[in-house]
């Protein structure tokens, strides 16, 4: 057996790979784990015992990948995977100090916005009308839910006479060895994410009708139709289906909503993510409550809500003096304070007819200020 002092690298992430499948970490993430390591770690560093590795290696590691010309957000997975490790190896006593952490790391370039106005989600609802991707993009849109989370809705978590429906899992994509797409269904990472969502009237209309065109599907495929399982291993019916009872793999729904997007004259860059932004943003401009909105989108806290859409409640002040106009109303007998600002407003406004009509012709400067 070799001490753990002299294990290489390479032997050591795999262990730890095998550690973090153990512990329940998700299929996708330990793919995109694995993916790092194998391609950008242990061909440079992966026969260096852990023992020995410095920060020299590392930056080693990512300059190689800078000269390769692949994006800081890339970059900066590395250290972090690489980071996460090597911490382990700290707590099982194998190094003293991680050499990640003397590492600097890239500074990541922020991706420019491009969240669809309300005008364009409606573009883009038009755009999907009678393609198998109307139901996800209209969900995304009536919902604000994140891609697995529409793809993890089942006829079972729609409530038909409330109009509601319950997030209460997630579809992630799982490639199997030969390469196909396959789909598994994981509980939501916290309690807040799991959450029940008010529908539109027109979307559970919309919803009914498909429900209605499934199950005629469904007949008149028979035996060839399947429902697929969650994990408990309990069937499925699926809002979201194929065509043959199982939910379409997560990348063709990307896929599908880039074309969508482009034909609704979205920018380009717009991402089915951006939909979900989108809906934060307007509901915080209509002046929802950002506890309210922090609960529709399933976030961890209302103050991380706040924290990425502040720019959503930046016209809070102004929609704050309207609401107080409108509850202060015009003069009325017992109403001293609204009678109080209505007669200021007036003397306002005539004084500066005034200024228009008298100072002004005597060809002298307005007074500024007013009273």
């Amino acid at each position: 057996m070799i001490p753990p002092e002299r294990i290489e690298l390479a032997g050591y992430l795999s262990r730890w790979l095998e550690y973090q499948r153990v512990r329940g970490t998700r299929a996708r993430t330990l793919e995109a784990y694995g993916g790092y390591i194998r391609r950008e770690i242990v061909p440079l560093v992966g026969g260096i015992e852990v023992a020995v590795l410095r920060p020299h290696h590392v930056r080693t590691v990512l300059l190689r990948m800078q000269k390769r010309g692949l994006s800081p957000a890339t970059i900066a997975q590395v250290p972090s995977v690489l980071g996460s490790a090597l911490r382990q190896a700290v707590a099982d006593g194998i190094i003293t100090a991680n050499p990640v952490a003397a590492v600097k790391r890239p500074k990541m370039q922020r991706r420019e916005p491009h969240w669809p106005t309300s005008a364009q989600l409606a573009a883009l609802l038009r755009a999907s009308r009678g393609t198998v991707w109307e139901v996800p993009i209209l969900l995304a849109i009536v919902t604000g839910a994140r891609r697995s989370e529409i793809l993890g809705i089942s006829w079972s978590d729609v409530d038909m006479e409330e109009g509601t429906i319950t997030i209460r899992r997630g579809g992630q994509p799982v490639r199997g060895a030969d390469r196909s797409g396959t789909i598994a269904f994981t509980p939501l990472k916290t309690r807040r994410a799991r959450r029940r969502i008010q529908l539109l009237p027109f979307s559970l209309k919309r919803l009914r009708l498909h429900r209605r065109e499934q199950l005629k599907r469904r007949t008149a495929m028979g035996s060839w139709w399947r429902d697929p399982c969650d994990e408990r291993g309990n069937p499925l019916a699926m809002v979201c289906d194929r065509g043959d009872g199982l939910p379409p793999y997560p990348d063709a729904l990307t896929r599908g909503f880039k074309r969508l997007a482009r034909r609704a004259g979205l920018h380009p860059a717009t991402r089915l993510h951006d939909v979900r932004h989108a809906v934060a943003t307007e509901l915080g401009r209509r002046g929802v409550h950002p506890v309210i909105v922090s609960a529709v989108l399933g976030h961890a806290s209302p103050a991380f809500t706040l924290a990425v859409y502040q720019h959503a409640w930046q016209e809070g002040p102004s929609e704050a003096a309207r609401a107080l106009e409108a509850a202060l109303g015009r003069p009325h007998v017992g109403n001293s304070l609204a009678r109080e600002v209505a007669e200021r407003s007036d003397d306002q406004a005539a004084f500066a007819k005034w200024q228009v009509n008298v100072v002004g012709r005597a060809g002298l400067e307005p007074a500024a200020g007013g009273l």
